[in-house]
Parts: C-alpha cells; structure tokens; sequence
C-alpha cells in the first residue's frame, strides 16, 4: 500500500475498524522533501497508535492512487504479528533514491537449508506460490500428494527423497512471487539442488520436467554409498594435506568456508584427524556424499531422464556453481552438465564472485534458514555497500506470520532500493471494504476463506 503526503488525511469513522492482531502487513510510502516525510510519518503514527489501530477506511484510501514512485523520498515498515504499530513506524527507513535500482539476483538454496513447515504458512494464502508448489506436487502424482501432507504437517525432511524436491519447489515458486509483482530478476544462482531450481526458473527445463527429473534422481539415491559432507572452518589449500582416499573438497562457500565430501568411514577418519590438529569441523545433515566423484555413477540415470525432456537456452543469466561462471547455452542444452550437478562440486563463493564482479545488485535468497544471506552478507561487494541481500524467508520456523512477514520485508526493501513493486500482488491478502460494514479478518482464496496451514482440502491441486 502507498500513501502520499499530498493528499489530506482519511476521517476515521468508527464503523470502518479493522483489527489484524496476527497477520503482518505492509506500509510503504513517499514524500517529496524530508519535512513532508516526517509529517505523513507522525500522522500514520497517530492513526495507528489509536485506540483501534489499523482502520479499514485508511487502508481502503492507502490501496488506491495515494503514492508517487518519483517522489525522492520512501518509507516502509511491516506490521502486526504482535509488533507495537508506533514501534514498527519509529523503525521504518527512508531514504533518497538518488540512482537507479539496483537490479534483483535471486539465490537459491540447497540440501542442508531444508527444515520442518519451511514456508508452509504461505501455502494456501498466497496463490501464486501456492500454484507454482503444485507444479511439483501434482506432476508427482501420489508421491507428491504424501510429500505436500509430510511437509505441511511439521514432518522432518531431512532425507533427500523428501528435502531436495521441497527446497527445488520452494525456491521457484519464492522467485514466481517476486515475479508476480513485477520485479524481473537480472541473474540466478543456485547452490547445489538451487542449480536445478535456477535451471528451472529460467526456462532451460519446465517445472513438470524437473519433478521427473527429481523423482528419477532420487529413486537412485537408494544404490549410492553411504556417506555424507563435513564443514571445515579452512580454505581449500589448508585442506590439502588431510585430503586420503576418496574424501574430496564438495563445496566452496567462502574463502575459509568448505565442506568435505566422500565415503563414510573414508570421511569419519579425515575428520579425526583435522581435529587432532586443532582444526573445527562439523558434519552436515546431508546424509549422501553429494558432491563427490564416488556418485557419478548416479549421473548417467539423470542424463537419461533429461535426455527425453527439451532444454533450452536460459533466458535469465545463471552464475552456476558448477563452472563459477556464466552459464553458457551448450552448457544449458546439454543433459549431461546439469545431471553432473550431483557429483561435481558446489563452487558458491567463486561463482558469487563472478556475479558480484559483473554487477551490483539486490541478492534475494529465495529459500528457507538464510545460510545464503549469511554467506553473501561477508562478500566485500556486499561489505562495501556496492550489493545488498536479502531474505524472503526466516532463519527457522517461527511464530505465526514470520512467513508472510519475511515476504512483505522483502516487498519493502525493493520499494526502498526503488524497484517500483505491483502493489496488489504485494498486499493480496488485505481485501478491502465498504466503509459503510464491519468485515472479518480472514484472508480470503479465490474461491473462499483461505485454508489453514496444515488443511490441504481446499487447495488447487
């Protein structure tokens, strides 16, 4: 919703409250010079610090033609969810938008970031991530009719059959959202399995071919060796010396960030003796050795599966974590280079750094736990002011809205960056009303009151 200094303030009528105790919501504003700025700010404040704050007449004005993307100066805050409404507004930012955007690199997460009900509150409530989730459910058939109920009903998901087809769904149906509302990412980025979500969020392969491949994928895990990856607080060269056997670098996350990978008991050993030499390491809840020549054989059972599906030319730039490059078009048609995304290593910070030297930009980790924001917000790119990151979902699953919340922080910070978001995709779930009635605060689904996280009835398959 946008409010715009010029215009005089609504009458409040005390037939037209609208209470939301629970469900955050978004307020952005404008204002052409820093004095108009405070005034709207302190009679926002006022009307929400009144004694029935949030008024269905104010909100029913705001949503209407009350903004100027040109004005100089912007505001936001996100509130409710048990967050004091004058409290929110005292934090709010604002700033001069002095420059054009920077534009918008989505990052996308994988196997590790994965916990139980991850985004599962914006599952029936916001209906287009609602409908790209079902672009790998209802392809799944059965199996991903179990998988939809296991992860709205808080089961775990750490095993790969269950977490890798849910991080691939989550991080295309964020990035389908933040498309919704008119924001066109400039690049993509995946992190392990976030290769395949990147893939599939540029066009090279459909959502439906995905599902396929995840199900060939992950029906082959069954024959892989047992083993896993270790986090090692070292650089690739530090880790040189203790490398034996078939235990090799999996993952480069920064430049003393690595992960191990291999056999078990081949990985248990080196992680002995890295501790013996004062080294700090930490296995991962990754319980395969991703990333490591001893599951190439598993390759060839997804070259087979893309092989029969069409792949095309990306028409977003992907940075992938495979080369830590720009992917090519021979590289995005070739069924081959994505299917050795199982076995090759993750090459994150290179790649990020390829992306960072290319462009300033707004990274938006488009996934569950923040680890890629974590990462990104130690990048110098990042340090220095030249990039920024952002989240659209919370480090854990938290109080109820801390979904939505992390989405709307994410709505603001592009209306702060001065992206110039569509409003009504953004603000969806406020239904507006005659000021003349009193209305219920349920969201409301297309075709009814919204179902509850958890009732799977109602939803679209």
């Amino acid at each position: 919703m946008i409010v715009r200094e010029d215009r005089p303030p609504v009458a409040v009528d005390e037939t037209t409250r609208w209470v939301f105790p629970d469900e955050p919501w978004l307020l952005a504003w404008s204002a052409p010079d820093e004095r108009a700025e405070e005034r709207l700010r302190r009679r926002i404040g006022d009307q929400l610090r009144d004694e029935h704050p949030w008024t269905l007449a104010e909100i029913a004005r705001q949503l209407e033609e009350h903004h100027d993307p040109d004005h100089p100066l912007r505001g936001a805050c996100v509130l409710g969810g048990g967050v004091p409404a004058g409290r929110g507004l005292e934090r709010a930012p604002h700033r001069v938008d002095q420059r054009a955007p920077r534009q918008v690199a989505l990052m996308f997460g994988g196997h590790g970031s994965q916990h139980p009900m991850m985004a599962a509150q914006l599952y029936g409530t916001e209906p287009v991530f609602t409908h790209a989730m079902g672009e790998l459910f209802g392809p799944l058939g059965a199996d991903g009719q179990r998988l939809r109920a296991d992860w709205l009903a808080g089961h775990p998901v750490d095993a790969a059959e269950r977490g890798q087809p849910l991080l691939l769904a989550l991080g295309y149906a964020l990035g389908r959202t933040l498309q919704s509302w008119g924001v066109r990412p400039t690049a993509l980025l995946g992190h392990s399995i976030g290769e395949v979500a990147a893939a599939t969020m540029a066009g090279v392969l459909s959502m439906s071919d995905a599902a396929a491949l995840m199900a060939t994928r992950t029906a082959s895990y069954r024959y892989a060796m047992p083993g896993g990856l270790l986090a090692v607080a070292s650089s690739t060269e530090e880790l040189a010396p203790f490398l034996s056997g078939d235990v090799c670098v999996g993952v480069v996350n920064g430049p003393r960030q690595t992960m191990l990978a291999g056999p078990e008991a081949e990985l248990r050993d080196v992680a002995d003796r890295l501790r013996s030499a004062g080294r700090t390491c930490l296995p991962a809840r990754i319980p395969l050795p991703f990333h490591s020549p001893v599951l190439q054989p598993l390759a060839a059972v997804s070259e087979a599966a893309l092989a029969k599906v069409e792949l095309r030319p990306p028409d977003i730039d992907i940075y992938s974590t495979i080369t830590a490059r720009r992917l090519t078009h021979r590289e995005a048609v070739d069924p081959g280079f994505l299917a050795a995304q199982v076995w090759r290593p993750v090459l994150f910070a290179p790649a990020l750094d390829a992306l960072l030297a290319d462009q300033d930009v707004l990274l938006v980790e488009a996934g569950p736990a923040r680890a890629l924001t974590a990462l990104a917000r130690r990048h110098p790119a990042v340090e220095a002011g030249r990039s920024a990151v952002v989240a659209m979902l919370p480090g854990s699953a938290g109080r109820r809205g801390a979904d939505r919340a992390a989405v709307l922080e994410t709505a603001a910070t592009l209306w702060l960056e001065g992206h110039q978001p569509h409003w009504p995709a953004v603000q969806h779930r406020v239904r507006t009303a005659s000021p003349r009635r009193r209305v219920d605060s349920t969201p409301r689904w297309s075709n009814g009151p919204a179902p509850r996280v958890g009732d799977i009835s109602q939803v679209p398959e």
